[in-house]
C-alpha cells in the first residue's frame, strides 16, 4: 500500500491562507469601523492631497502612501488606512524570505505568521503610521544583505539595492538611521580578514540612500530644516532628568525600565520571552548579523526613555531582527520544530491578542477590557463635532473655520474637505510649531466675512481685526466612561 505524505502544519500554503485572512479581517475591520481618523493620520491625508518631497514634520512617504490608497478607495476613513494592512502583509513575506535564508524555510513561515500577529501589527494594521513603510523598507534591505549572515557578498549590486531600501525607509522615518547604524556595527565586530562588507561597501550604501533621500533633504534646505528641526523637538534632550540628583536618576531608570517593559506589548509578552531565550543562545555570524540590527533602537530608545521621554513604537525598528532570531531558534537547521511549546503559546497569546485589537477595531470599543483611561477615546466623536458644525454652518454661512489646536484642524480639515471651508489655527507665539502653524495660520483679510472659531475654550481669545459677535453653539460628546470632549462655536467678524 502506497504511504500518504501529509502536509506540515505550518506548510507554505497554509501560511499564506492565514496572512491572507488576516489581512482580509483587518480590511473589514478598516471599512466597518466606526473609529474616527486620529490626529496624526488626519494630518498625513492633508500632506497626500499636496504631494510633496517633504513636510514640516516628517518626510513624505506616508503622504504618498496614503495618496496612494485614497486614489484607489476615496478619501473617506478606510481610504486613509486602507494600505496599512497590505504593506504589513507585504513586510510578512519579506520576513518570511528573510528568515527562510538565514535558518530555514520552516523558521521563515513562522517569521511570517509571528509578524502577522504581533500586537503592534495588528494596530499598525488599522491605524497608519509612518512605521508601517519604513518596516517594510528596512526589512527588505535586511533581505538583501542576507548573504552577510553566511559569510558572503551580496555584491555591487547587492549593496546598491541596499542603499536604495534605506534611502526609501529615510523617505519613509528618520529612525531609519538605525538600520545604517547597524550596518557599522556588524562591519565593526567581524574579524576582518573574514568579513564580507568593507567600507568600499558601506560607502556605495550610504551614496545610494543620499541619493534616494536628496529629494527630501533638498526640501529642508529650502525650508530651514524644518522636518529635522522637528525631530530634535521631539527628543526633549534639553529636558534631561540626568541632569543632577539621586531622584532624578531613580526616575530616568524608572522611566527606562517602563519603557522595556511596554516592549512586552509592542510584541506579546510570550514572544518578548522567547526573544530573551534566544538572544542568549550562540548564533555565529547570523546572531551577530540579527543583533547588530536590533541592538541599536532598543538601546538608544531606552537611552532617551532614561534622559527625557519616548513613544513604545519609537523602538518597532529592533521586532523585525528579533522576530527572525525567535523563528530561528525555534527550529533546527532541518526545519524540524525544537521548541514546539514555546511556539504554540507565542502563537496562541498572540493571535488572541491580535484579535482583541481586531474587535477593538472593528467595533469601535475594548469592552470589558477598556482601561480607566480609554487609549480610544481620541478616535471617537469627531463625526459629531463635525455634524454640529456643519449645522451652525448652514444658519451662519462662513467660508474660514478658525481653530487654536492642531487635533482640532487636522480633523476637522479632512471632515470638511468636500465643503470648500478653509480651515485655519492661531499661532500665538508667531513661531510654527506644527504644519497648521506653518502653513495654515489664521490671517485676517480685512474683508468684513463671518468666521467661526471652534475651541474648548468658553470664551474667544483676542485676534487682531477680529471682532466677536455671540457664542452660536457647542458639542458635547461622551468620548471615554469618565471623559467628554466640549466644543465652543464663537462667530466673529473680521474688520474692513
Amino acid at each position: 500500500m502506497a504511504s500518504v505524505t501529509h502536509k506540515p502544519l505550518l506548510s507554505t500554503s497554509r501560511v499564506l491562507i492565514v496572512i491572507g485572512v488576516l489581512i482580509t479581517l483587518r480590511l473589514i475591520a478598516i471599512i466597518m469601523s466606526p473609529l474616527d481618523l486620529s490626529v496624526d493620520e488626519a494630518q498625513y491625508w492633508l500632506w497626500s492631497q499636496n504631494p510633496s518631497a517633504g513636510y514640516f514634520t516628517k518626510p513624505p512617504m506616508i503622504a504618498w502612501i496614503i495618496g496612494l490608497g485614497t486614489a484607489v478607495a476615496g478619501s473617506a476613513e478606510y481610504g486613509v488606512r486602507i494600505m496599512a494592512p497590505l504593506l504589513h502583509g507585504v513586510t510578512a513575506l519579506v520576513l518570511w524570505q528573510l528568515a527562510a535564508r538565514l535558518y530555514h524555510p520552516m523558521a521563515g513561515r513562522i517569521a511570517a505568521l509571528g509578524w502577522m500577529t504581533l500586537p503592534a501589527v495588528g494596530l499598525g494594521s488599522f491605524i497608519i503610521s509612518t512605521d508601517t513603510p519604513l518596516l517594510l523598507f528596512t526589512s527588505t534591505m535586511l533581505l538583501v544583505l542576507a548573504p552577510l549572515a553566511h559569510g558572503r557578498s551580496p555584491g555591487w549590486s547587492g549593496f546598491l539595492l541596499a542603499g536604495i531600501m534605506l534611502g526609501l525607509g529615510f523617505l519613509s522615518k528618520y529612525a531609519a538611521i538605525f538600520s545604517l547604524i547597524g550596518i557599522v556595527i556588524f562591519w565593526a565586530v567581524q574579524p576582518r580578514d573574514k568579513t564580507s562588507l568593507r567600507l568600499r561597501d558601506i560607502a556605495v550604501i550610504i551614496i545610494a540612500a543620499l541619493i534616494v533621500v536628496s529629494p527630501n533633504l533638498i526640501w529642508n534646505l529650502h525650508h530651514g530644516f524644518s522636518t529635522i528641526t522637528h525631530l530634535g523637538d521631539n527628543a526633549n534632550l534639553d529636558q534631561s532628568r540626568l541632569a543632577f540628583g539621586f531622584s532624578l536618576m531613580l526616575s530616568s531608570l524608572a522611566s527606562g525600565v517602563s519603557f522595556l517593559i511596554a516592549q512586552f506589548g509592542v510584541i506579546g509578552p510570550v514572544v518578548m520571552l522567547g526573544f530573551l531565550l534566544a538572544v542568549n543562545t550562540k548564533g555565529g555570524i547570523r546572531h551577530r548579523f540579527l543583533l547588530g540590527f536590533l541592538l541599536p533602537p532598543l538601546v538608544l530608545i531606552t537611552a532617551q526613555a532614561m534622559i527625557s521621554e519616548a513613544n513604545a513604537n519609537w523602538a518597532m525598528l529592533a521586532w523585525p531582527p528579533a522576530l527572525v532570531m525567535v523563528a530561528g531558534w525555534c527550529c533546527d537547521t532541518d526545519g524540524r520544530i525544537r521548541k514546539p511549546l514555546w511556539l504554540t503559546a507565542m502563537g496562541v497569546s498572540n493571535l488572541a491578542l491580535a484579535g482583541v485589537i481586531w474587535l477593538a477595531s472593528l467595533t469601535g470599543q475594548l469592552g470589558v477590557l477598556t482601561p480607566p483611561s480609554d487609549p480610544l477615546r481620541h478616535l471617537r466623536g469627531w463625526d459629531s463635532h463635525h455634524t454640529a458644525l456643519i449645522e451652525i454652518m448652514a444658519e451662519h454661512p462662513v467660508k474660514t473655520i478658525i481653530t487654536d489646536r492642531r487635533g482640532t484642524a487636522a480633523l476637522m480639515t479632512h471632515a470638511l474637505r468636500d465643503q470648500g471651508i478653509s480651515v485655519t489655527i492661531i499661532d500665538a507665539d508667531g513661531t510654527p510649531s506644527n504644519h497648521f502653524e506653518a502653513s495654515h495660520p489664521y490671517q485676517s483679510l480685512g474683508t468684513g466675512d463671518l468666521v467661526i472659531l471652534m475651541t474648548e475654550a468658553d470664551a474667544p481669545p483676542n485676534l487682531p481685526k477680529v471682532n466677536w459677535i455671540t457664542l452660536i453653539g457647542e458639542s458635547r460628546v461622551t468620548i471615554s466612561h469618565k471623559r467628554e470632549r466640549h466644543f465652543f462655536f464663537h462667530l466673529g467678524i473680521e474688520e474692513n
